[in-house]
Protein backbone atom coordinates (compact mmCIF):
# COMPACT_ATOMS: atom_id res chain seq x y z
CA UNK A 1 0.00 0.00 0.00
CA UNK A 2 1.26 3.47 -0.88
CA UNK A 3 0.96 5.84 2.08
CA UNK A 4 1.39 9.59 1.74
CA UNK A 5 2.49 11.17 5.04
CA UNK A 6 2.00 14.92 5.50
CA UNK A 7 2.13 14.95 9.31
CA UNK A 8 5.32 16.36 10.93
CA UNK A 9 6.84 13.13 12.20
CA UNK A 10 10.40 13.15 13.51
CA UNK A 11 13.06 11.13 11.72
CA UNK A 12 12.90 8.52 14.47
CA UNK A 13 9.12 8.25 14.07
CA UNK A 14 9.45 7.89 10.30
CA UNK A 15 11.91 5.06 10.78
CA UNK A 16 9.51 3.41 13.26
CA UNK A 17 6.77 3.37 10.63
CA UNK A 18 9.05 2.05 7.91
CA UNK A 19 10.34 -0.71 10.18
CA UNK A 20 6.89 -1.58 11.49
CA UNK A 21 5.37 -1.84 7.98
CA UNK A 22 8.04 -3.04 5.54
CA UNK A 23 5.32 -4.18 3.15
CA UNK A 24 4.09 -0.61 2.61
CA UNK A 25 5.64 2.27 0.69
CA UNK A 26 5.81 5.55 2.60
CA UNK A 27 6.20 8.97 1.01
CA UNK A 28 7.03 11.60 3.66
CA UNK A 29 6.49 15.12 2.34
CA UNK A 30 5.14 18.53 3.34
CA UNK A 31 4.37 19.54 -0.26
CA UNK A 32 1.50 17.55 -1.69
CA UNK A 33 0.70 17.37 -5.41
CA UNK A 34 -2.31 16.04 -7.29
CA UNK A 35 -0.15 13.34 -8.82
CA UNK A 36 0.79 12.07 -5.34
CA UNK A 37 -2.87 11.85 -4.31
CA UNK A 38 -3.82 10.04 -7.51
CA UNK A 39 -1.27 7.32 -6.73
CA UNK A 40 -1.80 6.86 -2.99
CA UNK A 41 -4.08 4.62 -0.98
CA UNK A 42 -3.79 6.31 2.41
CA UNK A 43 -3.05 9.88 3.47
CA UNK A 44 -1.79 10.72 6.95
CA UNK A 45 -2.25 14.41 7.70
CA UNK A 46 -4.46 17.20 6.43
CA UNK A 47 -4.30 17.78 2.67
CA UNK A 48 -4.85 21.27 1.29
CA UNK A 49 -8.28 22.31 0.07
CA UNK A 50 -6.63 23.09 -3.27
CA UNK A 51 -5.99 19.37 -3.86
CA UNK A 52 -8.73 17.07 -5.13
CA UNK A 53 -8.89 14.12 -2.73
CA UNK A 54 -12.14 12.72 -4.14
CA UNK A 55 -10.37 9.70 -5.59
CA UNK A 56 -11.50 6.07 -5.65
CA UNK A 57 -7.93 4.87 -5.08
CA UNK A 58 -7.84 6.59 -1.66
CA UNK A 59 -8.86 4.03 0.96
CA UNK A 60 -8.40 6.18 4.04
CA UNK A 61 -7.58 9.67 5.25
CA UNK A 62 -6.11 9.83 8.76
CA UNK A 63 -6.28 13.45 9.87
CA UNK A 64 -3.75 15.02 12.21
CA UNK A 65 -6.50 17.23 13.63
CA UNK A 66 -9.36 16.51 16.00
CA UNK A 67 -11.70 18.55 13.84
CA UNK A 68 -12.97 17.00 10.62
CA UNK A 69 -15.72 19.39 9.54
CA UNK A 70 -13.86 20.43 6.37
CA UNK A 71 -13.60 16.84 5.13
CA UNK A 72 -17.13 15.57 5.78
CA UNK A 73 -18.72 17.94 3.29
CA UNK A 74 -20.36 16.39 0.23
CA UNK A 75 -17.94 15.72 -2.60
CA UNK A 76 -14.71 16.25 -0.68
CA UNK A 77 -13.97 12.52 -0.30
CA UNK A 78 -14.96 9.52 -2.40
CA UNK A 79 -17.71 7.35 -0.94
CA UNK A 80 -15.21 4.49 -0.57
CA UNK A 81 -12.76 6.54 1.52
CA UNK A 82 -12.70 6.08 5.29
CA UNK A 83 -12.06 9.17 7.39
CA UNK A 84 -10.50 9.17 10.86
CA UNK A 85 -9.66 12.16 13.02
CA UNK A 86 -7.00 12.63 15.71
CA UNK A 87 -9.30 13.02 18.71
CA UNK A 88 -7.33 12.09 21.80
CA UNK A 89 -4.17 13.52 20.29
CA UNK A 90 -4.18 16.87 22.01
CA UNK A 91 -6.10 16.33 25.24
CA UNK A 92 -3.15 16.23 27.61
CA UNK A 93 -1.41 19.30 26.17
CA UNK A 94 -4.58 21.38 25.91
CA UNK A 95 -5.65 20.42 29.44
CA UNK A 96 -2.37 21.79 30.83
CA UNK A 97 -2.75 25.01 28.84
CA UNK A 98 -6.36 25.38 30.00
CA UNK A 99 -5.49 25.07 33.67
CA UNK A 100 -2.60 27.48 33.14
CA UNK A 101 -4.93 30.14 31.72
CA UNK A 102 -7.40 29.64 34.55
CA UNK A 103 -4.69 30.02 37.19
CA UNK A 104 -3.25 33.08 35.43
CA UNK A 105 -6.57 34.92 35.69
CA UNK A 106 -7.46 33.51 39.12
CA UNK A 107 -4.22 34.66 40.71
CA UNK A 108 -3.85 37.98 38.88
CA UNK A 109 -0.72 36.82 37.04
CA UNK A 110 -1.63 38.98 34.04
CA UNK A 111 -1.44 42.08 36.26
CA UNK A 112 1.70 40.89 38.05
CA UNK A 113 3.48 40.38 34.72
CA UNK A 114 2.86 44.08 34.03
CA UNK A 115 4.13 44.96 37.52
CA UNK A 116 7.32 43.00 36.82
CA UNK A 117 7.93 45.00 33.66
CA UNK A 118 7.57 48.18 35.74
CA UNK A 119 9.68 46.75 38.63
CA UNK A 120 6.69 47.38 40.86
CA UNK A 121 6.20 45.59 44.21
CA UNK A 122 2.45 45.93 44.61
CA UNK A 123 -0.16 43.54 45.92
CA UNK A 124 -3.40 42.98 44.01
CA UNK A 125 -6.49 42.15 46.04
CA UNK A 126 -9.17 39.76 44.91
CA UNK A 127 -8.94 36.59 42.92
CA UNK A 128 -10.59 33.24 42.57
CA UNK A 129 -9.88 29.67 43.67
CA UNK A 130 -10.41 26.50 41.69
CA UNK A 131 -10.56 24.55 44.96
CA UNK A 132 -14.05 23.22 45.74
CA UNK A 133 -15.48 24.94 42.66
CA UNK A 134 -18.17 23.63 40.35
CA UNK A 135 -16.76 23.20 36.86
CA UNK A 136 -19.01 22.69 33.85
CA UNK A 137 -17.31 21.08 30.86
CA UNK A 138 -19.31 21.52 27.65
CA UNK A 139 -18.19 18.87 25.19
CA UNK A 140 -16.95 15.75 26.91
CA UNK A 141 -14.73 14.13 24.34
CA UNK A 142 -11.10 13.32 25.02
CA UNK A 143 -10.16 16.89 25.95
CA UNK A 144 -13.06 17.27 28.36
CA UNK A 145 -12.16 13.92 29.90
CA UNK A 146 -8.50 14.90 30.37
CA UNK A 147 -9.59 18.16 31.99
CA UNK A 148 -12.04 16.42 34.31
CA UNK A 149 -9.31 14.08 35.58
CA UNK A 150 -6.94 16.93 36.35
CA UNK A 151 -9.50 19.24 37.90
CA UNK A 152 -10.55 16.54 40.35
CA UNK A 153 -7.14 17.12 41.98
CA UNK A 154 -8.48 20.55 42.99
CA UNK A 155 -11.47 18.88 44.68
CA UNK A 156 -13.83 20.29 42.08
CA UNK A 157 -17.33 19.11 41.34
CA UNK A 158 -17.34 18.25 37.63
CA UNK A 159 -20.50 18.55 35.56
CA UNK A 160 -20.20 17.30 31.99
CA UNK A 161 -22.42 17.86 28.97
CA UNK A 162 -22.25 15.85 25.77
CA UNK A 163 -24.44 14.99 22.81
CA UNK A 164 -25.54 11.62 24.08
CA UNK A 165 -25.41 10.41 27.67
CA UNK A 166 -24.44 6.74 27.93
CA UNK A 167 -22.22 5.31 30.63
CA UNK A 168 -20.76 7.29 33.50
CA UNK A 169 -17.32 8.80 32.91
CA UNK A 170 -14.56 8.58 35.54
CA UNK A 171 -13.98 11.91 37.24
CA UNK A 172 -17.34 13.36 36.19
CA UNK A 173 -19.83 13.81 39.05
CA UNK A 174 -22.87 14.67 36.95
CA UNK A 175 -23.44 13.98 33.26
CA UNK A 176 -26.15 15.54 31.09
CA UNK A 177 -27.09 15.72 27.43
CA UNK A 178 -26.43 19.02 25.70
CA UNK A 179 -30.15 19.90 25.67
CA UNK A 180 -29.83 20.52 29.44
CA UNK A 181 -27.25 23.27 28.88
CA UNK A 182 -29.41 26.26 29.82
CA UNK A 183 -30.60 24.46 32.94
CA UNK A 184 -27.09 23.59 34.11
CA UNK A 185 -25.12 26.76 33.20
CA UNK A 186 -26.12 28.91 36.21
CA UNK A 187 -24.45 26.38 38.53
CA UNK A 188 -20.93 26.76 37.18
CA UNK A 189 -18.09 28.69 38.81
CA UNK A 190 -16.06 27.80 35.73
CA UNK A 191 -17.50 26.94 32.32
CA UNK A 192 -15.06 25.33 29.89
CA UNK A 193 -15.98 24.85 26.23
CA UNK A 194 -14.37 21.87 24.48
CA UNK A 195 -16.69 21.78 21.49
CA UNK A 196 -15.91 20.83 17.90
CA UNK A 197 -17.43 22.97 15.18
CA UNK A 198 -20.80 21.92 13.81
CA UNK A 199 -24.05 23.59 12.78
CA UNK A 200 -25.28 23.15 16.35
CA UNK A 201 -22.25 24.71 18.04
CA UNK A 202 -21.80 27.89 15.96
CA UNK A 203 -22.78 30.89 18.14
CA UNK A 204 -24.04 28.49 20.81
CA UNK A 205 -22.90 31.03 23.40
CA UNK A 206 -24.73 34.18 22.35
CA UNK A 207 -25.78 37.08 24.60
CA UNK A 208 -28.74 35.28 26.15
CA UNK A 209 -26.75 32.17 26.99
CA UNK A 210 -23.74 34.09 28.27
CA UNK A 211 -26.01 35.95 30.65
CA UNK A 212 -27.14 32.63 32.11
CA UNK A 213 -23.67 32.15 33.59
CA UNK A 214 -23.04 33.35 37.14
CA UNK A 215 -22.00 36.98 37.33
CA UNK A 216 -18.64 35.91 38.78
CA UNK A 217 -18.14 32.82 36.61
CA UNK A 218 -15.09 32.31 34.43
CA UNK A 219 -15.60 31.27 30.82
CA UNK A 220 -12.89 29.31 29.00
CA UNK A 221 -12.87 28.27 25.34
CA UNK A 222 -10.36 25.73 24.04
CA UNK A 223 -12.59 24.05 21.44
CA UNK A 224 -13.59 26.18 18.47
CA UNK A 225 -13.83 29.97 18.44
CA UNK A 226 -17.15 29.88 16.59
CA UNK A 227 -18.90 28.55 19.73
CA UNK A 228 -18.90 32.06 21.24
CA UNK A 229 -20.37 35.12 19.56
CA UNK A 230 -17.48 37.52 20.10
CA UNK A 231 -19.53 40.73 19.82
CA UNK A 232 -22.04 39.40 22.35
CA UNK A 233 -19.17 38.45 24.65
CA UNK A 234 -17.86 42.03 24.60
CA UNK A 235 -21.34 43.35 25.39
CA UNK A 236 -21.62 40.99 28.35
CA UNK A 237 -18.18 41.96 29.68
CA UNK A 238 -18.92 45.66 29.35
CA UNK A 239 -22.00 45.08 31.49
CA UNK A 240 -19.73 43.76 34.26
CA UNK A 241 -20.89 40.17 33.83
CA UNK A 242 -18.32 37.33 34.27
CA UNK A 243 -15.23 37.25 36.45
CA UNK A 244 -13.01 36.58 33.47
CA UNK A 245 -12.63 34.96 30.08
CA UNK A 246 -9.76 32.78 28.80
CA UNK A 247 -9.66 32.11 25.07
CA UNK A 248 -7.21 29.96 23.17
CA UNK A 249 -9.65 30.00 20.24
CA UNK A 250 -11.70 32.96 19.08
CA UNK A 251 -13.76 34.11 16.12
CA UNK A 252 -12.21 35.33 13.87
CA UNK A 253 -8.69 33.91 13.75
CA UNK A 254 -6.24 35.53 13.59
CA UNK A 255 -7.92 38.07 15.84
CA UNK A 256 -7.64 41.72 14.70
CA UNK A 257 -4.75 43.47 16.44
CA UNK A 258 -6.72 46.71 16.87
CA UNK A 259 -9.72 45.14 18.63
CA UNK A 260 -10.54 46.38 22.12
CA UNK A 261 -10.89 42.87 23.58
CA UNK A 262 -7.09 42.59 23.82
CA UNK A 263 -7.11 45.37 26.41
CA UNK A 264 -9.68 43.93 28.83
CA UNK A 265 -7.98 43.28 32.18
CA UNK A 266 -10.08 40.16 32.82
CA UNK A 267 -9.53 38.59 29.39
CA UNK A 268 -6.62 36.32 28.46
CA UNK A 269 -6.12 35.45 24.78
CA UNK A 270 -3.61 32.98 23.38
CA UNK A 271 -3.32 32.40 19.59
CA UNK A 272 -4.69 28.84 19.25
CA UNK A 273 -1.48 27.29 20.58
CA UNK A 274 -2.65 24.94 23.34
CA UNK A 275 -2.26 21.84 21.17
CA UNK A 276 0.33 21.11 18.53
CA UNK A 277 3.10 18.82 17.41
CA UNK A 278 5.73 20.58 19.52
CA UNK A 279 4.47 18.59 22.52
CA UNK A 280 5.89 15.09 23.11
CA UNK A 281 2.49 13.77 24.29
CA UNK A 282 1.03 14.67 20.89
CA UNK A 283 3.77 12.89 18.96
CA UNK A 284 3.47 9.79 21.13
CA UNK A 285 -0.30 9.51 20.77
CA UNK A 286 -0.46 10.26 17.05
CA UNK A 287 2.26 7.80 16.08
CA UNK A 288 0.51 4.99 17.96
CA UNK A 289 -2.87 5.97 16.49
CA UNK A 290 -1.41 5.84 12.97
CA UNK A 291 0.15 2.43 13.62
CA UNK A 292 -3.14 1.05 14.91
CA UNK A 293 -5.11 2.43 11.99
CA UNK A 294 -2.72 1.10 9.35
CA UNK A 295 -3.16 -2.29 11.02
CA UNK A 296 -6.94 -1.86 10.93
CA UNK A 297 -6.86 -0.88 7.27
CA UNK A 298 -4.70 -3.90 6.41
CA UNK A 299 -7.25 -6.16 8.10
CA UNK A 300 -10.23 -4.34 6.54
CA UNK A 301 -11.45 -3.37 10.03
CA UNK A 302 -13.17 -0.15 11.15
CA UNK A 303 -10.68 2.57 11.98
CA UNK A 304 -10.16 4.02 15.42
CA UNK A 305 -11.64 7.53 15.53
CA UNK A 306 -13.52 6.80 12.31
CA UNK A 307 -15.82 9.72 11.50
CA UNK A 308 -19.52 9.49 10.73
CA UNK A 309 -20.03 11.65 7.62
CA UNK A 310 -23.62 12.47 8.62
CA UNK A 311 -22.81 13.88 12.06
CA UNK A 312 -19.16 14.87 11.66
CA UNK A 313 -18.36 13.15 14.96
CA UNK A 314 -16.52 9.94 15.77
CA UNK A 315 -18.66 6.85 15.49
CA UNK A 316 -17.48 5.75 18.92
CA UNK A 317 -15.81 7.84 21.60
CA UNK A 318 -12.82 6.22 23.27
CA UNK A 319 -11.57 7.75 26.51
CA UNK A 320 -7.81 7.21 26.62
CA UNK A 321 -6.25 6.75 30.04
CA UNK A 322 -2.59 6.45 29.20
Amino acid sequence: MKILVLAPFTQEEKETLITRFPQHQFNFTRKITQEMVDETEMIIGNPSKKININRSNLKALQLASAGSDTYVKDGILHSNTKLANASGNYGKAIAEHTIGMILALNKNFKIYFKHMQDHLWQEETGGKEIYHSTVIIVGLGDLGYELAKRLKAFNCKIIGLKRHVTNSIPGVDELYSIDKLDEVLPRGDFVILCLPQSKETINMFNYQRLMRLKKDAMLVNVGRGSAINTNDLKTVLKAGHLYGVALDVINPEPYPSDDELWDYDNVLITPHVSGGFEWPSVHEFFLNLVIRNIDHLDKNEPLENEVDFKTGYRKKVIYHDQ
